[in-house]
């Protein structure tokens, strides 16, 4: 048996505040998972890779790396 690691997260804006809404093991499930759940809020959300990287959706529906929470 494989022991996956869940150390992709997927932050949310909930209640004016960022905070983990969700682990992964891999950036696709992410992006999957936040997709399904709320495709029209792609500005409200923003994932945390493994290497702690932020990526967010742009406009297009492309993952991009971003470095402010602000804009």
């Amino acid at each position: 048996m494989t022991n996956k690691t869940h150390d992709v997260r997927v932050i949310k804006h909930i209640d004016g505040a960022y905070d983990t809404f969700a682990n992964f093991t891999t950036v696709q499930e992410a992006v999957a998972y936040m997709r399904n759940w709320n495709p029209n809020a792609n500005d409200s959300w923003y994932i945390i890779n493994a290497d702690g990287v932020r990526l967010r959706m742009n406009d297009q529906g492309k993952l991009i790396v971003f470095n402010s929470l602000i804009g």
